[in-house]
This record gives C-alpha cells, structure tokens and sequence, in this order.
C-alpha cells in the first residue's frame, strides 16, 4: 500500500500527473467540400494560384463542417438527446455505431458540466485500403475535447479523439473513431453504473452492488483528509473503478505491466495556475482486491490526500513529503505500531542496507529498486517532523515547500525550496533533520 507520485510538470503550466499507490503488504492488510465560385474573367488568378485554392479550401471547408457536426454531437450529448448524437453517424447500426451509441448512453449517466470538442486539426491520410474501403473523400481529424464533472470538479479535463469522416448525401458524418490515437475515458467502461453521495462520486463497471463499498471508502476518506489539510479544498473525491487491471491500465494510459503492483492511482491535469481541478482516483480492481478493508480504507485515504494536496498547491515538492504526508493522513487512523507498518524498511535498517539520505525520485521507480522500504522512509520522516514540531506545523511546511510566492527564498527548484522551509517554518536544517530521522529509523529497528 505506498504510493508513487509522478509529477510530470508542477512548473510546466498544463502538465498532467499521477499518483501511484503501489500494492504493499507491510501490514498484511491483505470529405464533398464546396469549391470557391469561379472567376470572371477579368479576374482570373494565375494557375498556381488556381490550384493551390482547390487544394485548400476544400481542406477548410470540410473541417468547418465537421466542427458543427461535433457542436451537434456535444449538444445531444448535454441535452440527453439521443436521436441527435446518432444523426451525426454514418451508420448507427455499424460496429462503430453501435459503439458509439453504448458511449452516448454512459455519456448520459454522468453529472457533466462541461463537454465540448475543440478545433478539428488534419491528422494522419488513410491508407489506401481504407480510403478504397470508405471512399475517396474520407479523412481523418484529430479533435481534443474538454469536460467536467458537476459538483466535483473545478476544472476540465482534455481528451482526445480521431474520427474517420465521411461525405454523404446529407453531408459529413462520423464512420469510425479507430484510425488514430482515440484516448481511452471514462465513459468508455463497460457496464457503467455511476454511484454518489455529498462528497464522493463512483464511476465504474456495474453491478452497483459491486461500486457501493467505494462510496463508503472515499466518503471517510475525505473526512480524513478534512483533519489535517487545512489548506481549503472542495473536499469532493472521484473514484474511478474499472473492472480489469487491464481496463485500469487504460484508464491511466500504461502497460499493464507498469500498473500489476499498483492498487490506486491519482490522475488529473494541472491547470494555469499549477493547480489541479479535476483528478481521478482511479482503481486496480485486482490489487486492490488483496487488501483488508482497513488496507483499502488506507489506500483510498492516501489518494484523497494527494487529491486535496494537488488541488491546494502550486509547486513541486520533493516526493518523500508527498508520499510522505499522504501516507500520514492514511495511516493516521490506523491501529497498528510503525515498527509493523515499516517491516520493510525497518529489516533494510538492521542489515546494514538502510538509508543514508530522505529518499528522492529514483527511490520511488520500480524499474530501478524495491519501493516499499522508500515509502516507509518516506512516512517516517513525516511522523517524525509531527513527533516534533505537530501536525498544524507539518502543514505549514508542507505550504511553505508547496505554494507561491512564499518567504523561504527558495529557488524554485523542489528540494531547494524543501531546505528553505526547514529554515523558515522548523528552524531547523535538512541535514540535522535527516540526521535526527536516520537516529529514529534505528531506535526502531532496534526494539
């Protein structure tokens, strides 16, 4: 039950993360485009000129076209018009079509604010197969598109769509969504059931039977997270429960082999202002599966923190206080010593093999080492900084480290801004500090 953060750009202005939480067992809680009229006589441009009109203004035409049809679409989408989004198809009854009608209906389950598709762009020509197969003015547009859950989120998310289009008698429709990159979301789990209480929303793969414990699991979450992130948040969580590890590995765009030992992930756009409004907590039914209740309840916490966390600061921190803290707030209700929580770690320290350092960003790679004892380090020292100075004071670090502007005089960079605050909030130093936690990792082993 550790987590693994990847920041892929606090300082890039719309980056995307995500938040792993790796499966431990430390507490054994187990297109027909209008051509331009032709020119008088006393007009007529050059042939180059000619021709390069021909070629373009069909191009223009056509996206224009399919932007309206895609205004269409989003519009049936957000009236629940279903006979509306199936005009926009070729040919409903298609495998495609079909499809698409089964994404209209699980579209229409969900509390959308916001849905819209942005500027069609060219994509990749067809092939000659598919152009021979469908036409010869088919083509392929990519489309990013944004949406929002109401009541949840403060912020939209993107995705991104390749339609295959063709020309009919009654004009442009949409014959196929497979010809590029089509993005995986959410609406796009089989069987979706949609669950909600005042603070949590559970999207997944039915029955509802199988979503409801989930709801339990955020909501007490979030009252968790409402104890110590003082930092105000809308306190609202989305869990996202698929019903395969493999349909997870979808949700989050990565190899199933990257996600085997991952119980939950938090996964959500950054927006302009380095914050995120609109984050997934999204399940690995399989690993999730091997835990105890109170090993579930540890990892959904866990996540909410990061959710709470992500939605509050603007900054990168070093991960061991990410992990760190959201592991605190996990663990903070749990009735078990640190010595069982931090078995994994604890063993390290007493074959010589422990750390020498807070763990960094290599330490949390499960391509490059085992994680969980990083994790235990991680939580460690944060129990440590309560142990010392409270929780209201690890807070304060925590923004210190985490927002701007702030007075620490940091340069920007995460551990740098980290070593400022110990001076600023601890009056303290990184280096006494860790060496302080490295002494306390020993006492542990010890007893």
């Amino acid at each position: 039950m550790r987590t693994r953060t990847r920041q892929r750009g606090r300082a890039a202005a719309l980056g995307s993360a995500a938040t792993c939480l790796v499966l431990g067992m430390a507490l054994s809680l187990t297109g027909c485009s209008r051509l331009a009229p032709s020119a008088g006589p006393s007009s007529t441009p050059s042939a180059s000129v000619t021709t390069a009109r021909a070629a373009a203004r069909p191009t223009v035409d056509r996206e224009e076209a399919l932007a309206g049809l895609l205004a269409r679409r989003a519009a049936a989408v957000r009236s629940h018009d279903r006979a509306a989004f199936s005009a926009t198809l070729d040919d409903p009854a298609s495998g495609f079509g079909l499809r698409q009608l089964e994404q209209y209906d699980a579209l229409a389950k969900l509390p959308l604010g916001t849905f819209r598709y942005g500027t069609p762009e060219p994509a990749p020509a067809l092939s000659a197969d598919r152009v021979a197969q469908l036409g010869p003015q088919a083509w392929v547009s990519r489309v990013a598109g944004h949406y929002s859950l109401a009541g949840f989120d403060t912020g939209t998310r993107e995705f991104e769509s390749y339609f295959t289009v063709v020309h009919r008698a009654g004009g442009w429709k949409l014959a196929d969504d497979t010809d590029g990159g089509t993005q995986v979301q959410i609406w796009d789990l089989p069987d979706l059931a949609v669950l909600r209480s005042r603070g949590t929303l559970v999207i997944g793969s039915g029955p509802t039977s199988r979503l409801r414990p989930y709801l339990a699991l955020g909501d007490r979450a979030v009252t968790s997270v409402g104890a110590v992130w003082t930092a105000p948040w809308n306190a609202r969580l989305v869990l996202v429960v698929p019903a395969t590890a493999n349909q997870m590995a979808e949700q989050v765009n990565q190899d199933p082999g990257q996600v085997a030992q991952v119980a939950a992930v938090t996964d959500g756009p950054f927006d302009t202002s380095g914050r995120a409004g609109a984050d997934r907590v999204v399940i690995n039914p399989d690993a999730f599966a091997t835990l105890e209740q109170t090993g579930q309840q540890v990892v959904v916490t866990h996540e909410a923190t990061h959710v709470a966390v992500r939605a509050t600061t603007d900054r990168q921190v070093p991960l061991w206080l990410s992990e760190g803290m959201a592991d605190y707030v996990g663990y903070r209700g749990v009735d078990a010593t640190r010595q069982r929580v931090a078995a994994a770690l604890l063993q390290k320290v007493r074959a010589g093999t422990g750390p020498t350092a807070l763990p960094g960003a290599g330490d949390f790679d499960p391509g490059r080492s085992t994680i969980a004892p990083s994790y235990n380090a991680a939580w460690l020292a944060v129990c440590r900084i309560v142990d010392s100075w409270g929780e209201a004071a690890l807070v304060k670090f925590y923004l210190a480290v985490a927002t701007t502007p702030h007075s620490t005089g940091a340069s920007g960079n995460a551990d740098d801004n980290a070593r400022a605050a110990f001076r600023s909030v601890l009056r303290t130093t990184e280096a006494a500090f860790t060496r302080q936690w490295l002494a306390y990792l020993r006492q542990l082993a010890a007893r």
